[in-house]
């Protein structure tokens, strides 16, 4: 089982120049989860790294032609000289002058094999790291429709 790759690096002089040499704060990097894939005898395991994320930023659909795609989606917009919110002291009633948006997101496409039950595929987030469990079947066909994977 193996991710589906989106983009390739197109090497050559005026890439490395840029990506190598220039300072970070002029391109950011696209940075992807790292990912650990299991196999045992009975299951598949997927482990995605997603630190400070939780279920709601999170989704996991499975495809009728055996595709799990893995999205993940953080948008912490603030505005400039906002009162506090649940990230402040509202205490000593600090507030941000100024703060910075981010947004993140992220999209992995897993070709599963057919072995997969995909009727008992199961997802949990905890401590960071996002567990996508794959039990095998037994005999029984498991149906071919697209569905989203409840996360705990």
């Amino acid at each position: 089982m193996m991710p589906v790759k989106k983009f390739s690096r197109m090497p050559g002089m005026l890439g490395d120049i840029f990506s190598e040499q220039w300072p970070e704060l002029f391109f950011k990097r696209d940075a992807a989860p790292q990912v650990n894939i299991i196999e045992s005898d009975k299951k598949f395991k997927i482990e995605i790294a997603a630190p400070g994320m939780s279920k709601e930023d999170l989704k996991v659909e499975l495809t009728s032609d055996n595709q799990l795609i893995v999205t993940l989606e953080k948008d912490t917009e603030k505005d400039d000289n906002k009162e506090c919110d649940k990230e402040c002291d509202k205490e000593d009633g600090r507030h941000y002058l100024r703060r910075e948006f981010y947004y993140s997101s992220f999209r992995q496409i897993f070709n599963i094999p057919d072995s997969v039950d995909r009727d008992h595929i199961t997802a949990k987030i905890k401590h960071g790291v996002l567990r996508i469990r794959m039990p095998k079947h037994e005999g029984n066909k498991p149906s071919h429709e697209n569905r989203q994977i409840a996360i705990e």
